[in-house]
């Protein structure tokens, strides 16, 4: 008899948190979504969209949650559309307990500006263009000149990803510029000659022979003198002095 009883009272028990678990799941459907928050993970780091930007996004997309019924929000929707745009670098949307839909984002790090003939814009560190923003100001390589299809800006983007994460070259060097003929010449802050590149082929080379000419030759005779340092050939630097 007791074991009967004990099998009675599972068997309600279990049908009670089944109906229950089911009761509530299907409340919590209907209920409805009272708030969005969005948050910038890297906002600390890197400040290229605010959240305002994003919640225009979410907008413009009309996927505002507020008002509907949480069961009727897809958050993986959400998420795809958002990283449509082209400027976010990774988004994860989900909903909390209370009604509040989360949309927690990061942003693309740009490591190059290109302000050339193909046009005005930032690239990534993957080689994604990024628009210009007004409100986002950063300290990146600049390339200029002739960036086509002859020379493109993935082509530059080693070249201007060393600078940027290199101490000194990237305190020295204020614009790579691609002339007519295609060549890579770079525009120092301190110097006012042309460093001639030449080519990106073999570029950590060319520059390491610059820093020992910086290190041997300019700490003691100074660099006024030149006008052009040609790095073009392999394992030559090349000094023309100005003209008098």
């Amino acid at each position: 008899m007791k074991v009967l009883l004990r099998f009675l009272l599972m068997v309600v028990l279990v049908s009670y948190l089944f109906v229950s678990f089911f009761f509530l799941r299907s409340y919590a459907a209907e209920d409805k979504c009272r708030d969005l928050q969005v948050e910038i993970t890297d906002s600390a780091v890197l400040y290229y969209i605010s959240p305002a930007d994003v919640y225009n996004y979410i907008e413009d997309f009309e996927m505002d949650p507020c008002g509907k019924p949480l069961g009727g929000i897809d958050t993986e929707k959400m998420e795809r559309t958002l990283m449509s745009n082209g400027v976010l670098g990774s988004v994860e949307c989900y909903k909390k307990v209370g009604g509040t839909v989360c949309v927690e984002v990061t942003q693309r790090i740009p490591v190059m500006r290109v302000m050339a003939d193909d046009g005005n814009y930032y690239v990534d560190a993957e080689g994604q263009r990024m628009a210009v923003r007004t409100q986002y100001q950063a300290h990146l390589p600049l390339v200029t000149g002739r960036v086509d299809s002859v020379l493109t800006y993935r082509d530059m983007l080693p070249l201007a990803r060393y600078i940027y994460n290199h101490r000194f070259w990237n305190a020295q060097i204020e614009q790579i510029y691609v002339n007519e003929r295609h060549e890579v010449e770079l525009v120092p802050r301190v110097g006012g000659q042309t460093i001639l590149l030449g080519s990106v082929q073999d570029f950590e080379t060319k520059l390491d022979n610059l820093m020992l000419v910086y290190k041997k030759v300019f700490s003691k005779a100074g660099w006024a003198m030149y006008d052009t340092v040609s790095l073009k050939f392999k394992n030559q630097v090349v000094c023309t002095r100005k003209k008098k």
